[in-house]
């Protein structure tokens, strides 16, 4: 089975900021941390390689420091990383970073499953998974709970409103998984020597096959015009009591005074 996992470096949530001459995050010299939900994907990597054999290759797209993520990910267990890294990237929307991302896959050749994260922090939009699906001819998978291959089908459970459901879909697939999907195992002495001395492969766009005029801002469909951050709010009031009555009682005596009611 060959895996691959697409990861990202994001800006550390508590220390985001936003570049006032062009509405972007602020990256360079940010500090950063692989996306959180990434780190489950990696385990559905495992456990599927765990059952079935093969072979984990991360992804990841950035900055020379975006690598530096990849290196949680092999002290885990995964066998090798590959940073997608061009200066003529920055800038690259959805719909660019979908089309480098989906290249990278190509360019590794015969891969059986991808796994993702089911968004990042910092952007939010989940449009990685599908975008990469749409453009490898993949089946597609999305916000999965628990994920197993049986044969040639990969079957998951997903959340919805009534409860859980099962899916299956033909691999190859993309898959993306949610934060609550399983427990992400830590890393052990031998995993982290092996991710301390890991070398990972660096691609640029003629590597990939692409022009310059297919990433970066070129490359993107879309503008950003505003971007800010929400302006903080007061913490509420915790009201308690003896009992839900007595709870009750009071916060009908803090709304009373305020005349709320």
């Amino acid at each position: 089975m060959n895996i691959v996992v697409l990861v990202k470096q994001v800006p550390a949530i508590s220390d985001i900021k936003i570049d006032a001459k062009d509405n972007n995050l602020v990256r360079v010299g940010a500090p950063s941390m692989l996306n959180p939900v990434d780190i489950h994907a990696i385990e559905a990597a495992l456990t599927v390689k765990e059952a079935v054999g093969g072979t984990i290759t991360l992804i990841t797209m950035g900055t020379a420091l975006a690598g530096e993520g990849m290196r949680d990910g092999i002290a885990m267990g995964a066998n090798a990383g590959i940073l997608v890294s061009d200066e003529r990237m920055a800038g690259s929307d959805t719909l660019a970073t979908g089309k480098i991302l989906a290249k990278a896959i190509e360019k590794i050749g015969n891969v059986d499953l991808v796994f993702t994260g089911k968004h990042s922090t910092d952007g939010d939009t989940g449009q990685i998974p599908p975008a990469v699906a749409q453009r490898l001819g993949m089946s597609l998978i999305t916000y999965a709970e628990s994920v197993a291959v049986e044969g040639n089908v990969l079957k998951a459970t997903r959340k919805n409103n009534d409860g859980l459901e099962t899916v299956e879909a033909q691999l190859p697939a993309v898959c993306s998984v949610t934060e609550t999907a399983n427990t992400p195992r830590s890393a052990n002495i031998r995993g982290k020597m092996m991710a301390k001395k890991a070398v990972f492969e660096v691609w640029r766009l003629e590597d990939l096959g692409l022009s310059p005029e297919e990433a970066g801002t070129a490359g993107s469909a879309t503008e950003v015009t505003e971007l800010f951050a929400p302006e903080p709010h007061a913490a509420g009031i915790m009201i308690s009591g003896d009992d839900e009555a007595q709870a009750i009682h009071k916060l009908i005596a803090i709304l009373a005074s305020e005349k709320a009611i």
